[in-house]
């Protein structure tokens, strides 16, 4: 028997009143962990990954219920209570002491079936909040722990049985309450809460038109527009795919509607978001679980992160320019543009907390946690007197809205988070990490160059259909090490990996940004997952540069080496861009892209003999170029 229209309805509004009652109190509780830190670390992960198990739940329940789908709703309705009963026995059974003496001495039958229970958790959580790539990097993982003497010789170990494992994974700091999950309760929550508020109170639209007033009239300018829209809301909310599905829904028609094919439309969205993650000030997740994990401060990789973060976005302004050119699009007209001036005046004040998040975090040098309470403190005014002043009313339905979204958007990530830290669990107890680094340097002979690209691959391959902040964990555990016992600065190390885990959502074969970018383009997904491939060439590239030359880190490093390095990287990149997009006011023959390309690599070596002589044949080239194109002209 089908349920009446009324059932569904009624449904609806329980369980979103209960998402309510959950979701509120869990922001609530982040943003009091922000302020006071003294509650026990233990204590923090508990609460916060069980609530967000519980939010998730409630949200499953109610699209299934509200669906129709009672049988689907009645399961998660029994996973909804497993997840409170375990969550209780985790936190009024126990201290953070006696549990972590569990964890190191021995666990009772009672413990061993919770956590047995919370692993199966949240490995269901990460699947159906995240994806099933994930699931099953840790479920091998698991596996491997498990199967450890019937491995191959070279990554064989001991072995351990399923107790010693649930004990090590569940009841101490080294598993599922490591590290990421740390960094979700401690920075990531309160950055999506500020992002969300954000969003709520109108920013998101205000960097859209400013974008667009900025940009509108330039050749292709919608694709221009959505570069730095994408730059500027990706920096703050983090999330590629979700960035390329709300500023996409916008970017995207009006690209194709000035001539841009569909597929080169969802591409240029889809880069332009996942560069967000690499882009200061926020950086996204990952970024904060680097900071904890190697102990680096996170204004130094924000700093870190600011000129490969910028060169990467100069290469893709210059290719959809030169693809505009190439195609003979103009921009839009002047009267069908919001103009900046009224655009600024009607929404600067969006840009006060962002002003005062920068200020704290690099001048200040204010930890992450208290510059994001004073920046989302900042917010709240600053929202609440707008909403006041111009609308007559108390921003009551965006604080809410803002809290329940916030406590959504990071389920996900927590869910990433707890499952990454099954992965590093089982790297730390098996020592797997040691043996990759040893293969690694085996098969790279000791060759900076190939044990690079080795480990490119190997993050591309593991960050692929995952998110940043789990692709980031897993390569980092597994890849920088090995760099960093080749030689390379820590820091540049894990910029590199985190790099390429980012990269992967805009590399085929699952190049998942590309592919929501396609879905709003209506584009072939795999053609507009090469043409992303294609345009965010220089995000390949720019991490071997600050390998080879730290100096673009800026952190340490006097300011003449990074200013001759930064020329020699924004160099390197027009000369890629130009050379893929075969376009320089005329059409480029292939011998001459080819040609471009080398040189571009000559032009960032690390000896200085091999760079002048790229500098010198790049000058060659562009004045061939221009020669080339005064000819056109003349014709």
């Amino acid at each position: 028997m089908s349920p009446s229209p009324e059932n569904p309805s009624r449904v609806n509004r329980i369980f979103t009143a209960l998402i309510f009652l959950v979701s509120a109190p869990l922001t609530l509780f982040h943003l009091y962990l922000g302020v006071d830190t003294d509650l026990n670390v233990l204590q923090q992960r508990i609460v916060h990954v069980f609530a967000i198990m519980l939010v998730w739940c409630l949200y499953k329940c109610r699209d299934q219920l509200t669906s129709g789908r009672w049988l689907g709703g009645g399961a998660y309705v029994l996973i909804l209570a497993l997840a409170a009963v375990v969550g209780g026995y985790y936190l009024f059974t126990s201290d953070p002491q006696s549990i972590l003496e569990r964890g190191i001495m021995g666990i009772s039958e009672l413990d061993a079936l919770a956590g047995l229970a919370l692993l199966a958790l949240v490995l269901l959580t990460s699947q159906q909040a995240v994806g099933l790539p994930l699931t099953i990097i840790a479920g091998a993982f698991l596996a491997y722990a498990l199967l450890g003497p019937y491995m191959p010789e070279v990554v064989a170990h001991k072995g351990y049985d399923l107790e010693y494992i649930t004990s090590y994974l569940a009841w101490t700091l080294e598993g599922l309450f490591g590290t990421p999950i740390g960094a979700s309760v401690s920075f990531v929550s309160l950055y999506i809460i500020f992002g969300e508020l954000l969003d709520q109170f109108g920013a998101g639209k205000f960097f859209i038109d400013i974008a667009y007033a900025l940009t509108g009239r330039m050749r292709g300018g919608p694709a221009e527009a959505a570069v730095l829209s994408s730059a500027m809301m990706g920096s703050i909310n983090g999330s590629a795919v979700a960035n390329v599905v709300t500023t996409g829904t916008f970017t995207i028609p009006l690209m194709k509607r000035v001539g841009y094919q569909p597929h080169y439309a969802g591409a240029v969205e889809a880069v332009a978001s996942t560069g967000g993650q690499i882009l200061p000030p926020v950086m996204g997740a990952a970024a904060f679980v680097m900071a904890d994990m190697t102990g680096t401060p996170y204004a130094n990789i924000v700093l870190a992160g600011l000129l490969p973060g910028i060169l990467y976005y100069l290469s893709l302004g210059l290719s959809v320019y030169l693809q505009a050119g190439k195609q003979g699009l103009k921009g839009e007209k002047r009267a069908d543009l919001p103009r900046f001036k009224e655009v600024f005046r009607a929404g600067y004040y969006h840009l006060v907390p962002i002003a005062v998040l920068i200020y704290l975090l690099l001048i200040v040098e204010l930890s992450a946690n208290y510059a994001a309470i004073f920046a989302i403190a900042v917010l709240l005014v600053v929202g609440i007197v707008k909403t006041l002043l111009i609308e007559r009313r108390f921003p009551l339905r965006e604080i809410k809205d803002a809290f329940v979204k916030a406590a959504a958007t990071t389920a996900p990530v927590a869910a990433a988070c707890a499952s990454a830290g099954i992965v590093i669990g089982i790297v730390s107890m098996t020592g797997i990490g040691v043996k990759f680094t040893q293969i690694v340097f085996d098969l790279s002979g000791n060759n900076l160059f190939l044990m690079l690209l080795m480990v490119m691959a190997a993050c591309i391959v593991l960050g692929m259909g995952l998110p940043s902040t789990a692709a980031y964990v897993i390569a980092a555990t597994v890849g920088a090490p090995a760099l960093v016992e080749a030689g390379v600065p820590a820091l540049a190390a894990n910029m590199f990996v985190f790099y390429f885990a980012i990269i992967s959502f805009i590399t085929p074969p699952v190049a998942i940004a590309a592919y929501a970018g396609a879905g709003i383009a209506k584009s072939n997904p795999t053609r507009t997952g090469f043409t992303a491939f294609r345009l965010g060439f220089s995000g390949f590239v720019i991490p071997f540069i600050y390998v080879y030359h730290p100096a673009l880190l800026i952190v340490d490093t006097p300011t003449l080496p990074t200013l001759a390095i930064l020329g020699l990287s924004l160099l390197a990149v027009v000369l890629m861009a130009t050379a893929l997009e075969g376009w320089a006011g005329r059409r480029l023959n292939p011998v001459l892209r080819l040609a471009m390309l080398g040189v571009a690599a000559l032009t960032i070596m690390r000896q200085t003999s091999l760079s002048l002589l790229g500098v010198a044949a790049a000058l060659a080239i562009i004045a061939l170029v221009f020669w080339q194109w005064r000819q056109t002209r003349e014709e």
